[in-house]
């Protein structure tokens, strides 16, 4: 099995024995890809290999895109710690939420982030500061760029205190970047590097991995499939064989080179489906046919497809019943499916980049943090609906309880996943408050019914 994707920065083999260079269009050469099974996912070439697999294979695009295309779907805000409201007032962070650098918008700025990071395993975001000091990230730049993080390295100090009481600046000394004859060393400070979990150590802890790496065998079938299939579309090598049938008293008679190229001239310039050519192929020799080649129907390649592209798409925590099929097929719990990949992974990885963002930008040391809203998706829009009637009934449980001694108002809370309220009052059993503290707690109570009565929520 040797299939070849040709991109425009380099060629890749899957499968073949040589080591392809890595080049520019200017023909400069800066590295090589290796072609085994075994190595095509080693530390140093995987990053150029699953970039050109998921701009070459379907079913590699799929599961990268179809989460990406999610996460920037969300609604993406500044607000304030102390009571969460919105702030639209800061200019330089809404710059950033509109077009963080010259080039990209905030959307595509979102996309690269999560691209690198799902087919790399690292995302590295610079921010081009425009003066020095200890002022927070986000008041000294207005100018960030997701770095093409297949062309970064980690440099380390060497001697880092791994494993050891550190910060980043003791262990990194600078990122480099290496891109069309680039070459910036940046300092960490500068360098946001959020990275998938790493759990081999030789492959090193620096940088993370890509999901991508645990998925080789399917990658490789699924480009054997290909392969099989465009040479059987395109017919290249010997469908069968023709042979003779003549014979005489000595036995079978071969065909004399005359008849084999009066057979082959017959069959290329007289047969086949175009406007000039006959559909039906006359050959005055007697002879027999002997089929060499399967068909499509035998190989069967689109039952492996699926298999290879479930077990990808899993990778990235995505459902079976949401991957592709031939028959545009679909499940009765397709929404279901579709909402647990927001609530699994979308939701989550989005909560984690703003978290990353709020630190990084030094937002939380002026009061204030990133957040991202996904609750206008309209997917989630009936799974809303059923996780409130699901909350009503078990704060109507809860209540129940309360009132007959059983739990306090903080137990009552952590039920219908609220916060604790640090206030002796709601530890308390009911049972164990005076005339006053019971008047207060029921007017409380009355209170949120009426509210939520109002609001039809209950």
């Amino acid at each position: 099995m040797n299939l070849s994707f040709e991109t425009k920065n380099f060629h890749l083999s899957i499968g073949g024995k040589s080591k392809d260079l890595i080049s520019d269009k200017q023909g400069n050469v800066y590295g090589y890809v290796r072609n085994t099974l075994y190595d095509i996912a080693s530390p140093y070439v995987a990053s150029d290999n699953f970039i050109t697999l998921y701009e070459s294979v379907p079913e590699v695009f799929f599961p990268v895109r179809y989460l990406v295309d999610k996460i920037v779907k969300g609604n993406f805000k500044l607000k304030s710690i102390k009571d969460d409201s919105v702030i639209f007032s800061n200019d330089n962070i809404n710059k950033f939420l509109s077009q963080p650098n010259a080039l990209q918008s905030f959307d595509e700025f979102v996309s690269l982030h999560f691209l690198y990071k799902f087919l790399t395993g690292n995302s590295f975001i610079k921010a081009s500061v425009y003066s020095t000091g200890k002022r927070e990230l986000w008041k000294r730049c207005d100018d960030y760029w997701v770095l093409p993080s297949n062309c970064v390295d980690v440099i380390a100090y060497n001697n880092a205190p791994l494993f050891s009481p550190a910060k980043i600046t003791d262990i990194v000394q600078y990122y480099r970047l290496s891109y069309s004859g680039i070459m910036d060393d940046i300092l960490p400070d500068n360098v946001l590097h959020v990275k998938e979990p790493n759990a081999n150590a030789l492959d090193g802890i620096l940088k993370g991995k890509s999901r991508l790496a645990s998925q080789i065998k399917p990658i490789s079938n699924l480009v054997s499939v290909y392969e099989a299939r465009n040479v059987i579309y395109t017919k290249r090598g010997a469908l069968g064989i023709i042979v003779s049938r003549k014979r005489d008293e000595t036995g079978s008679v071969a065909l004399t080179p005359d008849e084999k190229k009066s057979i082959r001239d017959e069959y290329e310039k007289t047969y086949g489906i175009g406007a000039d050519k006959s559909p039906v192929a006359i050959i005055n020799t007697d002879t027999d046919f002997i089929r060499t080649s399967m068909s499509i129907q035998e190989l069967q390649p689109f039952e492996e497809t699926l298999q290879d592209a479930i077990s990808i798409a899993g990778a990235f925590s995505i459902p079976a019943q949401l991957v592709p099929r031939k028959d545009n097929s679909t499940f009765n719990n397709q929404e279901t499916a579709e909402r647990s990949v927001y609530y699994n992974i979308v939701i989550p990885e989005a909560k984690s980049f703003v978290k990353s963002l709020n630190q990084f930008l030094g937002l939380e040391k002026s009061g204030m943090y990133l957040d991202v809203d996904y609750s206008d998706v309209d997917a989630l829009q009936s799974g809303n609906k059923e996780r409130q009637e699901t909350l009503n009934i078990i704060s109507s449980k809860c209540k129940n309880e309360f009132f007959n001694g059983v739990i306090t108002l903080n137990d009552w809370r952590a039920q219908i996943g609220e916060s604790k309220v640090e206030n002796p009052l709601y530890d308390k059993l009911l049972l164990e408050m005076d005339d006053n503290e019971v008047a207060k707690i029921k007017g409380i109570i009355s209170s949120g019914n009426t509210k939520s009565n109002n609001n039809g929520t209950a």
